[in-house]
């Protein structure tokens, strides 16, 4: 009679954990049973915030779906080795269940589908389960009225579980994978051995007791040779070789072993988040001063709202961003700030960074991680503060791990386009769309009057979505011409520029709580008889040099801010008055083609002069226009728009402490890539300019444009496109989303230029290190003269490596320009030397820029460029974007 085969044991694992330091030999592993991971989590799940879920059923489907979702893991479970990728050394061990959440199966949809979709949390996985669910008939109305239920469900899945693995990895001594997770909206820390605290706190009770059990694995003597001799002549295999001794381990034992168990209490950090009252309150600890008359109105209007709809208009020097600001924190919500150009991000970021770090100081913050997000795109930045000290630095901070988890969020109009839209990292794509539309969070658009054709039918629509979805949002404005203001009537204005009672109300204000005694009193010259000819520049610049040269050898203890066009220009007056002005003149140059790690360097220098009132001169482009906190006492610009002028001017005695401002326009025509006043407009702004002889920015303003901004009807089309894809779960647009086409200022995509010195080691780990500015790539084409071709410059795009779970860089490839992140990389190169050498002044910035492309003739509205590779690996590849309606668009960029 045969021996009755023996049973084996389930590989019962919910998670594996590597305890102290990574080496090749660990100490001991240990293993977390399925059903305890499962059970935590389930819990976590039951004891989750009410909120408005218990009517739609929300609750059971997703403990159902939590019950269900980790139940492929034993099938799939495997351990492999991460190695360095240039040296195959042993860099830590990790786990997989890679494709477990497919072998969930539940005879109901719904809650299959969350079981099923519980990893990625992916645009293109979510849309799409939408979409199936919608079919069914029990679940069209649910989603139908509320587009996101599922999201929202799905989210509360993978934070419960997160939340519970963060907890794990804790408890069990593996820091380093706690650290790694990319999903956590809550800060986890640890009070004792048996106590952790949670914020913000997301649960109904008062308290969470869970219990970590766990099976230990040691390596007997043998299983150590295994490994020891694969170091240092085949590392790769160390995973496999790891995976076979633990399945043989567990396969040998006659039954499942005893578990330890680990016992733990999860408190909030705070309970008790009401909103600072009164407002003088955190004015005085925060600011350190009094609310105007408009910042009493604002911050009414946001505590006692809870989806506030603002348009605020106020002249620039009046606080709106504090306006904005204060009560959102004091009210405990996140604030996302998209701002019009990516130089002000650093601006900003100084700003509020010593905002936060006062609020992290107050007594209902004490311990609390108060955090800062910059997001640039291609890189995320996020900086905590904790009881008045930045703590970041002594962090180990995931740069993709908060995923707009912050307090406040500064980012670009661009980049927030995009982040609405879902684009980003493949894994987590979503959690975009889901924290903007999040309760408690309120977007408010800075300088919303920046905006003009593309950029402002972007913008409009997507103020109007961000409305209808019942969002809160608040826009803030200076010049924002009342034709523009009119397609936004359905917010709730407040008005301190136009309405007489509060405009009388708050320079009343300023004048006695402030004593800013020259308020809006600034003289006036324009000097109209330099003409600039764009074909020969060199004698308006040696003039434009000569004007600034003259004011400061008579009055050098001033400070002068001097504004031109043209990046070239700014670099031709600035390397004159270097030459002609003494050594110990504080002269700076910065303009949006300096590396971002420069401007921000240079902008704090001036920064601290103009708070300190020390003399400085700083020749500039309309980079510094929006936003900038600067009081000069001089302003010399060349004459330009009529909203670029004001926006201008309040840079200059911006406080109304000077006695004695002076503006200076300079020129007799407006250069036609941004001239936008018809004939007769113009003649009547050269009048008012001519008639003025101090600056009167009423009179100004009544010279802008009021012309209705011109549709560029695709621009349209495609905005609704992607939100139908990605916020109505409509597959018939997928397509569109996958073309990674969003039109943001203009049809023209950009192309990032990076500045390699060789001196930093491996340039794409590396790159956030480098000089880098981003540029339209039609400013990047080949001219016929071989004036701006350069050797040494390299085209290269970045792509997610899908299995490496990371992003790389390759050749350029072909294909539609809108899908590429493309990076120009100067100073080394992978080719044949043709041309001469870039030549890059980290003082000037990107000056002259590089011809890359090709331009081919037109195919309809597509245009079409080409890079060629030379040498022994000649190739080429070809890109394509779509042009934009003639005399329609605006390219902004070049100015800076």
């Amino acid at each position: 009679m045969s021996k009755p085969k023996e049973k084996k044991l389930r590989l019962n694992f919910g998670r594996v954990f590597f305890p102290g330091d990574d080496k090749p030999i660990p100490d001991r592993i240990l293993f977390q049973p399925l059903g305890n991971h499962v059970g935590n989590v389930k819990y976590l799940v039951k004891k989750w915030q009410d909120l408005d879920f218990t009517e739609l059923h929300s609750r059971q489907r997703v403990i159902k779906g939590t019950e269900l979702h980790d139940m492929g893991k034993p099938q799939r479970f495997s351990i492999i080795v991460e190695t360095s990728k240039k040296t195959g050394k042993f860099k830590k061990y990790i786990y997989s269940f890679k494709g477990h959440r497919f072998l969930a199966t539940s005879p109901e949809l719904w809650e299959q589908t969350l079981a099923r979709g519980h990893h990625d949390f992916s645009v293109q996985d979510i849309s799409r389960d939408t979409y199936e669910l919608k079919k069914d008939d029990r679940y069209r109305t649910l989603l139908e009225s509320d587009p996101l239920l599922y999201a929202r469900e799905l989210y509360i899945l993978e934070l419960c579980d997160q939340i519970e693995a963060e907890l794990a990895c804790r408890v069990l001594q593996d820091e380093g994978q706690g650290e790694s997770r990319t999903f956590m909206d809550c800060t986890i820390a640890k009070i004792d051995e048996n106590t952790y605290t949670l914020d913000p706190w997301v649960f109904d009770e008062e308290s969470i007791k869970l219990k970590f059990n766990y099976w230990t694995k040691s390596l007997e003597n043998e299983e150590k040779d295994k490994l020891q001799k694969l170091i240092g002549k085949d590392e790769a295999k160390l995973g496999t070789t790891l995976d076979r001794i633990i399945k043989e381990w567990w396969t040998k034992l006659p039954n499942y072993p005893a578990w330890e168990t680990k016992s733990i209490t999860l408190t909030p950090l705070v309970t008790d988040r009401q909103v600072t009252k009164p407002i003088q309150d955190i004015y005085q600890k925060l600011g350190g001063f009094k609310p105007n008359p408009m910042q009493v109105d604002v911050y009414e209007a946001i505590v006692n709202n809870d989806n506030p709809a603002l348009l605020i208009k106020g002249k620039t020097g009046t606080g709106k961003t504090e306006s904005v600001l204060f009560p959102i924190l004091a009210k405990g919500d996140r604030l996302i700030l998209p701002l019009p150009t990516r130089s002000l991000l650093e601006d900003q970021k100084t700003r509020i960074e010593q905002y936060l770090l006062k609020f992290s100081q107050l007594p209902e913050n004490k311990g609390r991680e108060i955090s800062l997000v910059v997001d640039t795109g291609s890189q995320m930045y996020r900086y905590v503060y904790q009881n008045g000290e930045e703590i970041s630095k002594n962090l180990t901070i995931n740069s993709r791990r908060h995923l707009y988890k912050g307090d406040v969020i500064l980012t670009t109009i661009d980049k927030f386009l995009y982040r609405y839209f879902a684009y980003g990292d493949n894994k987590k794509s979503f959690i975009f769309p889901l924290r903007i539309s999040q309760e408690k969070t309120v977007i408010c658009f800075d300088e919303a009057h920046s905006y003009d054709s593309i950029s402002f039918t972007n913008f409009r629509s997507l103020v109007r979505a961000l409305y209808e979805a019942g969002r809160s949002i608040i826009l803030m404005t200076a010049t924002m011409p009342d034709i523009k203001a009119s397609e936004f009537d359905y917010l709730e204005l407040i008005d301190y520029i136009n309405e007489p009672s509060n405009l009388e109300k708050i320079t009343k204000f300023q004048q006695q709580e402030l004593n800013r005694q020259h308020l809006d009193k600034r003289s006036f010259t324009w000097i109209d008889n330099i003409i600039r000819d764009p074909a020969a520049p060199e004698q308006f610049q040696a003039s434009f040099a000569e004007i600034i040269s003259q004011k400061y050898q008579i009055q050098p203890q001033r400070r002068y801010l001097a504004v031109l066009e043209t990046v070239k220009d700014a670099v031709t007056v600035y390397l004159k008055l270097k030459q002609t002005l003494s050594n110990n003149t504080t002269l700076f140059l910065y303009h949006g083609r300096l590396a971002h790690q420069q401007r921000a360097e240079i902008y704090q220098k001036i920064q601290k002069l103009d708070r300190d009132e020390q003399p400085y001169i700083l020749v500039t482009t309309h980079a510094i226009e929006v936003g900038c906190d600067l009081n000069s006492t001089d302003l010399i610009t060349q004459i330009c728009n009529p909203e670029n002028l004001i926006q201008l001017v309040g840079r200059c005695n911006r406080k109304g402490n000077i006695a004695d401002a002076h503006v200076i326009v300079v020129g007799d025509s407006i250069p036609d890539f941004i001239q936008n006043l018809r004939p007769s407009e113009w003649e009547k702004y050269q009048q008012t300019l001519s008639d003025l002889t101090s600056f009167d920015a009423a009179k100004i303003a009544e010279c802008i444009t009021n012309d209705r901004t011109i549709d560029d009807y695709r621009v349209v089309e495609m905005f609704s496109t992607l939100h139908d894809y990605v916020y109505n779960a409509d597959l018939s647009c997928e397509s569109a989303h996958k073309k990674g086409l969003v039109i943001t200022r203009s049809w023209t995509p950009s192309a990032t230029l990076v500045y390699d010195d060789g001196e930093h080691g491996d340039w794409v780990a590396n790159m956030s290190q480098l000089p880098q500015v981003s540029v339209p790539i039609d400013r990047l084409i080949k001219k016929k003269d071989d004036s701006n071709f350069y050797a040494a410059v390299d085209v290269y795009e970045r792509y997610y490596h899908v299995e490496q779970t990371r992003y790389q860089v390759r050749s350029l490839t072909w294909g539609s320009a809108y899908q590429k992140e493309i990076i120009i990389r100067i100073g080394k190169h992978d080719g044949i030397e043709l041309g001469s050498p870039y030549k890059y002044n980290p003082e000037l910035g990107f000056v002259e820029l590089p011809g890359m492309f090709i331009k081919w003739r037109a195919k309809g509205s597509e245009q079409r460029l080409e890079y060629k590779i030379f040498g022994k690996n000649a190739k080429s590849a070809v890109i394509s974007y779509i042009q934009g309606i003639p005399d329609l668009t605006v390219d902004s960029s070049t100015s800076i």
